[in-house]
């Protein structure tokens, strides 16, 4: 039997308090769009994303991928930067793209557990579920075209939720399973750890 799993987990701890093998960090080509979330990296990574972003050697442009080992800095292996491209391109229409193309790419990295944080614009919580459950579907689809091809394929998926905008993840919970084909082996969980640092999601 081929073994195929995807586990989703929902928590309000940020990138850098998560264990896992890799953390996702898309970027807009105008930076200033996640200074505060850049810097808190940053800050965890003692200052070693500031000559990368100096030098444009991070863009943000659409479909870079960029990947930095963590020096053991933070508690992922790997840190990988996706490009979005403008900002007045960003929709819930290219996540699924975005999605099943970082899921490729984790997948030839033989990276089975990542975290990613979707990025969000001004905007209320229904358009913030709206990305999230995009970006999520988009796994989906990968996962399905894999199930397909009869590949193995076993996929730890940690969203960082916003908590200023969405405070209330079972609501997203129950929302993302009602938008995803119920046929599919997938399991949503929500994280209520709050922030304890040391634990395991």
């Amino acid at each position: 039997m081929i073994d195929m799993r995807l586990d989703v987990r929902l928590t309000h701890r940020f990138l850098d308090q998560l264990w896992c093998q890799a953390i996702v960090v898309f970027l807009f080509e105008d930076i200033s769009f996640q200074k505060e979330y850049l810097l808190r990296i940053n800050k965890a990574l003692a200052g070693s994303l500031t000559p990368l972003i100096d030098s444009h050697f991070i863009t943000g442009k659409k479909g870079d991928l960029i990947l930095i080992a963590t020096q053991q800095r933070i508690k992922a292996e790997k840190l990988l930067f996706v490009g979005l491209g403008p900002v007045s391109d960003y929709s819930v229409r290219i996540l699924p793209s975005v999605a099943e193309k970082l899921v490729s790419s984790l997948e030839g990295l033989r990276v089975d557990e990542f975290c990613i944080m979707v990025p969000r614009l001004d905007g209320d919580k229904k358009q913030y579920e709206g990305f999230v459950r995009s970006m999520i579907q988009g796994t989906m689809s990968y996962y399905e075209e894999r199930k397909r091809e009869a590949v193995p394929f076993i996929l730890k998926m940690l969203v960082s939720i916003d908590e200023d905008v969405c405070s209330d993840m079972r609501t997203l919970q129950e929302s993302l399973r009602s938008s995803l084909d119920p046929r599919m082996e997938y399991t949503i969980v929500v994280d209520e750890s709050r922030g304890l640092y040391n634990e395991k999601v």
